[in-house]
């Protein structure tokens, strides 16, 4: 009986798949025409929005809401898509293929969508519903589908309520289980205060693990989203869970791998009617780094929560509580804040997670001492900075020699740390405090035009007010070399602070990706930004290598150039002081963004048909040829003629902004629509309403004729109902009359004198 039940069940979901899509056998999977296997044997940026094989590009296709229907096959906006590497190289940005019919969506845009085996993993919201038939979609699921997009799983490997679940997929052994590590706001065993908690859940065997249960603080790594440590501190309690319980003056310092699975024993006895499995006091998987314990509660309060607790071991602590606080964590490098006193400053300090697990097994090495690790000498040799400052510091290596770069107030900034001090700092740029969005090292031509030079360059974004701009800088440790003081330069050369077109790459929701010479970013340029789509900038020079600092500045003036020679047919007048070129700038920014050479010319025209008006009502006959002439890049255009670029198949000269940047992925026919229509809206004049009649179109001799005809009719009609009510009665009478001869019955009338009626009783 089950099994038929089954059957039925599956088959009415398959009824309601759309077509081509089907459920795989068990209900376990959705399953779908898919693409070609990709057999690549390396992945680059795991867990952004776009994730590189060496054979293709996956990406999510643009910011969806999470309202958006996610029924399997339906999303395009959001979905998973792809686009082989050539392609991209190709500039043919619109040649992506859907991987995953499914919105790839999470708020917390630290981590995206990750590539392990033949799998991608990603977040999606939720398509059941609750019992009322609404449906669940403020709740999160963590799922994955087979690479070529044949079949995703229609269950999840964990369900969220929360769109901003911090998370990574990880896969801590090369070849192993991948798993999905989460940090969750959660109440458990009955408890009515939520407490932060750090979970891992194997995706082979579905196991979710608790790795550290009330952690006070924890940080993922911010830099490797495939690093599956996580460093978090707690709070040290003597006799937990006793009415004689003492929250200590310090904290501790934890590391854990995804993988474990074990939680450390710790032994509850004194507590009374005590159960482990209904409300464990204390969970904790991970390996602890640093004991804060001081020498004081070493010698009166040492419990079973401090390291060498059990093990006949004893140390001779000559140092007051520590407390520890987390910093920034990146690239496996934990940076950190350690109080040991009220009136002790506190300092910055690093260690690395190579540091503890040098072998990478999971779990701090043998030789690692919590303890010993906390002295003043070993603290000191991981010292960063005597102060308390807490600026992210990015080492570079520059010329052999190690290097931090970090952003302050006024701009970028370099120096050197030796002995917990900052030395030899200087000033990169002086133009406001910039988000540092990427570090890259990459050759360009040189300054002297022959030959290559290789560069680490800084990618920053800076607040403009009216938005961000993206811009870029070469690193040097020359400070010579820079001139903060002395913008704009007079000539640009490499290490000159340079913008990239009008660029607005800090978005709310994904900072920029590189793929090869392209930078790929989440569009917030003009139009575009009421959709939220990827848009691909091809920083190629004409040699393959990246554009020099000089190169990219003519890009860029190239660029400019455009808006300002649109911008000079506002400034000619007529003889007589009147505009020249009316309404033309505009009409020529739209077909700047848009390319459309055909609608100009029926906007004129429905003028002249619906309005009756003159053919120069609005745009001249000759705004309406410059027009022409800048979509084809002749007459006052014709020096564009020769620079162009072959983009998604199309040849687009420079004054154009498909030629600069342009849409990657696939835009939904709605979209299409309603962005064609917001700049037709923004930058052209608005379409003629037909107010006029049919009484109004026929002019004063056809409306004479008209009124004739309509009154001869008139007449007719009057005349043939005149007519035909007379021949109705005439009808009617001789119908009667008929009638009565052909019943056979004649009626006497005639008075009979002879007969009394009055005396006749009946």
């Amino acid at each position: 009986m089950r099994k038929t039940i089954k059957k039925i069940i599956c088959f009415a979901a398959a009824t309601v798949t759309a077509a081509g899509l089907g459920l795989a056998a068990g209900c376990g999977n959705w399953t779908a025409d898919g693409v070609t296997p990709d057999d690549y044997s390396a992945v680059t940026s795991n867990g952004g929005f776009a994730v590189q094989t060496d054979n293709y590009v996956y990406f999510i296709n643009g910011y969806e809401l999470n309202t958006a229907d996610n029924t399997f096959g339906k999303p395009l906006k959001g979905s998973i898509q792809r686009i082989s590497v050539e392609d991209v190289a190709a500039r043919n940005y619109t040649a992506a293929q859907t991987v995953v019919p499914l919105v790839a969506y999470s708020t917390h845009y630290q981590a995206g969508i990750y590539i392990y085996g033949d799998k991608i993993y990603y977040s999606t919201p939720s398509t059941a519903r609750n019992s009322s038939g609404e449906i669940q979609n403020s709740n999160l699921e963590f799922k994955s589908s087979s690479l070529d997009g044949t079949e995703t799983m229609s269950e999840y490997y964990f369900r969220s309520e929360n769109l901003s679940l911090p998370y990574r997929y990880v896969r801590p052994e090369a070849d192993g289980a991948v798993y999905l590590m989460y940090a969750a706001s959660e109440s458990l065993y009955g408890e009515s205060t939520a407490v932060t908690n750090i979970h891992s859940i194997n995706t082979s065997t579905g196991e979710n693990t608790l790795l550290a249960y009330n952690v006070s603080e924890y940080m993922f790594d911010t830099s490797d989203p495939e690093n599956p440590y996580v460093f978090y501190t707690m709070g040290a309690t003597y006799l937990l869970g006793s009415d004689n319980h003492i929250d200590e003056g310090y904290n501790q310092l934890y590391m854990v791998r995804a993988d474990a699975t074990e939680a450390n024993e710790y032994d509850f006895s004194y507590v009374s009617d005590y159960d482990a499995e209904e409300d464990p006091l204390y969970v904790n998987c991970g390996d602890l780094v640093y004991d804060g314990i001081g020498s004081e509660a070493y010698a009166n309060r040492y419990s079973q929560f401090n390291y060498g607790y059990g093990s006949g071991e004893s140390y001779a602590i000559n140092r007051p509580d520590s407390t520890y606080e987390l910093s920034f964590y990146r690239d496996g490098v934990l940076n950190y804040t350690v109080q040991q006193s009220l009136d002790a400053a506190a300092g910055l300090y690093e260690i690395a997670v190579s540091d503890i697990d040098s072998d990478s097994d999971g779990a701090a090495d043998a030789g690692w001492n919590a303890i010993t690790a906390n002295d003043t000498a070993a603290l000191n040799a991981h010292r960063l900075l005597i102060t308390d400052d807490e600026v992210e510091y990015i080492p570079v290596s520059l010329g052999g020699e190690q290097w931090v770069l970090y952003a302050a107030d006024s701009g970028l900034e370099l120096g050197k740390l030796t002995g917990g001090k900052l030395s030899d700092e200087f000033a990169v740029t002086n133009s406001g405090k910039p988000t540092i969005l990427d570090v890259r090292e990459e050759t360009t031509a040189a300054e002297s035009g022959e030959g290559t030079v290789t560069h680490t360059y800084v990618y920053y974004s800076l607040d403009g007010g009216n938005g961000y701009t993206f811009n870029r800088i070469a690193l040097s440790t020359d400070p010579d070399n820079y001139r903060p003081n002395k913008l704009p330069y007079e000539d640009v050369y490499t290490y000159s602070e340079v913008k990239i077109l009008d660029l607005d790459a800090c978005s709310d929701w994904y900072m920029p990706e590189f793929v090869g010479n392209t930078i790929l970013f989440a569009s917030e340029t003009e139009g575009m930004s009421s959709y939220n789509y990827i848009m691909a900038c091809d920083l190629s020079s004409e040699d393959g290598d990246m554009m020099s600092n000089a190169e990219l500045n003519a890009y860029n003036e190239k660029y400019e150039a455009v808006a300002d020679e649109i911008a000079e047919y506002d400034e000619e007048t007529n003889s007589d002081g009147t505009e020249a070129y009316q309404y033309l700038s505009d009409a020529l920014t739209y077909a700047f963004y848009t390319g459309d050479s055909e609608y100009l010319a029926e906007l004129i025209q429905a003028y002249v048909d619906i309005q009756g008006e003159d053919e120069e009502y609005l745009y001249s006959v000759r705004s309406a040829e410059i027009y022409i002439e800048f979509c084809n890049a002749t007459g006052d255009w014709a020096a564009y003629a020769d620079d162009v670029r072959t983009v998604n198949g199309e040849q687009v000269h420079a004054n154009r902004q498909q030629y600069y940047y342009a849409l990657f992925g696939s835009m939904t026919e709605e979209d299409e629509d309603g962005l064609l229509q917001t700049l037709r809206g923004s930058y052209m004049q608005s379409y003629p309403q037909d107010t006029s009649t049919w009484w109004t179109k026929m002019g004063t001799a056809w409306q004479i004729v008209f009124i004739i005809a309509m009154c001869v009719v008139g007449l007719a009609v009057i005349a043939g109902i005149v007519i035909l009510v007379i021949w109705l009665v005439r009808r009617s009478k001789s119908k009667n009359g008929d009638e009565g001869a052909a019943s056979g019955r004649r009626i006497d009338i005639t008075d009979d004198k002879d007969i009394d009626v009055y005396s006749d009783e009946n």
